[in-house]
Parts: structure tokens; sequence; C-alpha cells
């Protein structure tokens, strides 16, 4: 896409917005098997949206559909006021610049060190000179807690210094939205509330909206402003961990339990 037409794209986008993912009655099924029937959510700014779910139950489906990864078979997306499944490839591509993805397993380059890893995203999506990159690279790695992790290579990475590094990345380019996909999976308990509580400070200091897609009780009761359960494709329940909590209706207590 040309610069001008770049330019373009972005003056043409709303104004204001009340919400910068809204999904409408979703569906998506493979063969007789439906996956995702009649789905709802929005994510407003600044808000942590949690997908609950057992593992199977359609919440990495539910991403790939919003992000353009898939295309749904009947309902409505729209990212920052913009109609996912309408853009082409080029206008979806510029739309993902302003998304970050966490996925379940870091997904680090593992022939680059830290520092090749966190400049890659801006290869391609930065005009940016190597003296405000390597500031950029200084901040991300200090909001995640890892300064000195620089000239390392993922192999000498623990798990969840992993995912600090893999948020890091994501933070390069400056999202206004976040995905988490299953973030603390995989990590012992000690590890898994400081990535949760990770989450929460990086919705604070940068300002992001993110939706995490989880069934790690503890993450959801940190990271959730709010909390959508998914169950036999739909929106079964949704509210807040305390008023969740307190229901009495046996599939939503599961998870409390």
């Amino acid at each position: 896409m040309t610069e001008a037409a770049l330019h373009q794209f972005k003056a043409s986008a709303p104004d204001s917005l009340e919400s910068v993912v809204v999904v409408h009655h979703l569906r998506k099924a493979f063969g007789d098997h439906v996956v995702l029937r009649d789905f709802s959510i929005s994510l407003k700014e600044n808000e942590n949206v949690v997908v609950l779910g057992k593992s199977g139950s359609g919440k990495s489906v539910l991403i790939k559909c919003i992000v353009g990864l898939i295309l749904p078979d009947a309902g409505k997306i729209y990212i920052l006021g913009r109609s996912v499944p309408d853009l082409e490839a080029e206008t979806l591509d510029i739309l993902r610049r302003d998304l970050g993805f966490l996925f379940q397993w870091g997904a680090l380059y593992d022939s680059m060190t830290v520092w090749e890893n966190l400049i890659f995203p801006l290869r391609k999506h930065s005009d940016k000179t190597k003296q405000q990159i390597t500031k950029k690279v200084e901040e991300v790695l200090e909001s995640v807690g890892l300064p000195e992790a620089l000239d390392l290579m993922p192999s000498e990475l623990s798990g969840g210094m992993k995912k600090r590094i893999a948020l890091a990345r994501t933070l390069m380019l400056e999202p206004k939205i976040i995905f988490y996909d299953e973030p603390t999976t995989g990590l012992d308990p000690v590890t898994a509330k400081e990535i949760s509580e990770l989450i929460r400070e990086v919705q604070q200091r940068y300002q992001t909206a993110a939706i995490v897609i989880t069934h790690d009780m503890n993450c959801v009761k940190i990271a959730a402003d709010r909390i959508i359960v998914l169950s036999d494709g739909m929106n079964y329940a949704e509210g807040t961990y305390d008023t969740l909590k307190q229901s009495d209706d046996p599939v939503v207590t599961a998870f409390f339990r």
C-alpha cells in the first residue's frame, strides 16, 4: 500500500468509539462441529475482558476470527470501527499494526537474541532511528522486568522469562489492543501470578485494551475487569469476578471450585 493510501486509511478512522472491539452474533463451524454459535463480545478502551472457558470450548477460534485469521460463517466483527471480514489483505495488515499478540508459548525466534526478537517487528512496520529503537527496547524490557536480558538467547530463558520477552516484543509497536492466548499455560503458580500481574501493569502503563483467553482462575482474578464465560459456543454468563463467584449456576461455579 502506498503512503498516500496508508494516510487515507488512517484518516478515515472514526473519531471516537464506544468500543474498540465489537463482535455480534458470531458463528463458526468446522463441518458438523459448531464451535461458536451466536457469540457476542465488546471491548472498551483500557479494559481487560477475560473469555473464560474449558479447553476446546472455542476460545482460540474466537481470537482467530476476531483478527481475521479465520473467516466466520456468520456475524459481524469490528476492530477500531473497521469491519474485519470486509477488509482486503493489505488494509487488514495495516489494522493489525494496532494489535498485539501474546501467543500461548511465546513464539520467540530460537535463532535470534532477545534484542533481535524485539526489533524484528520494527523492520517492516517502523521508520524509527537506531537511537529511537534502542530507547524503545530499553523501555519495554524495563516494563517487563528484564532489563538485563538483551543479549540472551531464548534457550537461556525460563518459561516465565520467555512470556515476558514475548510481551515486550508485542509492546514494541505500541498496540492499542492486546490479545493474550492462555498467557499462564505451562508456568508454575508463582510465575503465573507474576505474568497475570504484568498483564494488569501493562494495561495501566500503556493504556491498552485486552482480550485474555484463559481457564486459569488466578489469572482471571488478577487481570479481569470483566469476564465472559464461553460455554457451548455461546456467552453463557458475564460479570465481574466477584459477581460470578457468587453464582449458583453449576457451569459457572465449576470454574471457581
